[in-house]
């Protein structure tokens, strides 16, 4: 038997925190992205424009637990927008010149990292490689294990940029880990830079950048792969593109900290928010590790999403203009059932 297959009697704990949220149109719409009570787990977080917060949970975190707005979960690519800013405080602090070439903080990287700049890695401009590029070269070097140092190592083996940066747009996850390792050359570790400048003024109490070889943070949301027959995934180590493991209840206070009127300073939230240009002029619709664009509606709309093969799925979503924001995190790798439910929950409440 599955493990997930429990018992109605094992599952009372989720099922009573799932009746406890006041708003039926949230219970619906986990019903109708196949969230249940025996399944992996979910939890949302939902400011809705009047200010009021609604928070609903359905599922396990493990065989033995119900998954909460306060159970820890891997937030995966969302990682990159916290990341990010402590990137920009550094930038606002006067430490760091996004004009300043990669080389500068990383000079063991090939020549071709003199034309990239921190700002072209910032908004997925600068021509780094794709991730099957790099993890073919991690596989073929020392193993299946990604982390910072492997990926890092990768590039200093690469021979040439896939493109000229700030030509086009192109997502990879070395533009984060590359982001991240030369942050800490000016801060220091950059997991408790973090918990300084960013966790504890926000309250935000459980939520860690982890990368400790062959642990977990304590009593996370065990993953749980979307397809059972990938087999065992290694355990997700690298900073920047990823790293960052939180609660929604977590990740509600950082949503709600960048709307206009919220506790970041506004040069921080500008920054972040500031859409990237290619050399042409061309907007890229990407700022400081978060999508930055228009829904069908014409609402403004900042957001990103997240997920580990391994078996963890997370988004964020937040319409600054109408207060309206949305943290969902999961220990199912089904990105499309997360994705469904944050879109279903924008389409539902954003006036």
């Amino acid at each position: 038997m599955n493990r997930w297959d429990r018992r109605a009697s094992d599952c009372t704990a989720a099922a009573h925190y799932a009746q406890a949220v006041s708003d039926h149109r949230v219970e619906a719409l986990l019903d109708a992205t196949g969230y249940t009570a025996g399944g992996p787990g979910v939890a949302v977080a939902l400011r809705r424009p009047d200010g009021t917060t609604v928070t609903a949970a359905r599922g396990r975190a493990d065989p033995h637990r119900p998954f909460t707005p306060a159970t820890v979960s891997y937030t995966a690519a969302v990682s990159k927008q916290i990341v990010a800013a402590c990137i920009a405080r550094t930038v606002l602090d006067g430490a760091l010149d996004t004009r300043v070439p990669l080389r500068r903080w990383l000079p063991y990287l090939p020549p071709w990292a003199d034309r990239v700049r921190i700002h072209h890695l910032a908004h997925h401009t600068s021509g780094l490689p794709t991730d099957a590029w790099v993890a073919g070269r991690i596989a073929s070097r020392s193993g299946c294990r990604w982390d910072g140092p492997a990926v890092l190592r990768a590039l200093a083996t690469l021979p040439r940029l896939d493109f000229p940066p700030g030509s086009r747009f192109r997502s990879c996850s070395a533009d984060y880990i590359a982001l991240a390792a030369l942050v800490e050359r000016i801060v220091g570790n950059l997991a408790r830079f973090a918990e300084r400048r960013l966790f504890a003024p926000l309250g935000m109490t459980r939520t860690t950048l982890w990368s400790t070889a062959g642990a977990l943070p304590a009593d996370c949301a065990a993953g749980h792969p979307a397809d059972a027959e990938m087999g065992a995934w290694p355990l997700p180590l690298s900073i920047g593109d990823g790293g960052v493991w939180s609660t929604v209840e977590d990740l509600h206070r950082w949503n709600t900290a960048l709307l206009p009127g919220g506790v970041l300073d506004d040069r921080l939230r500008t920054l972040l928010h500031a859409p990237g240009r290619l050399d042409d002029g061309r907007a890229v619709e990407y700022a400081w590790g978060v999508h930055v664009g228009r829904d069908g509606a014409g609402r403004l709309v900042h957001s990103h999403g997240g997920h580990w093969a391994g078996g963890w799925t997370a988004g964020t979503v937040r319409l600054p203009d109408v207060g309206l924001t949305v943290a969902a995190l999961s220990n199912s790798g089904d990105t499309a059932a997360l994705t469904a439910l944050s879109s279903g929950l924008v389409e539902q409440f954003a006036p």
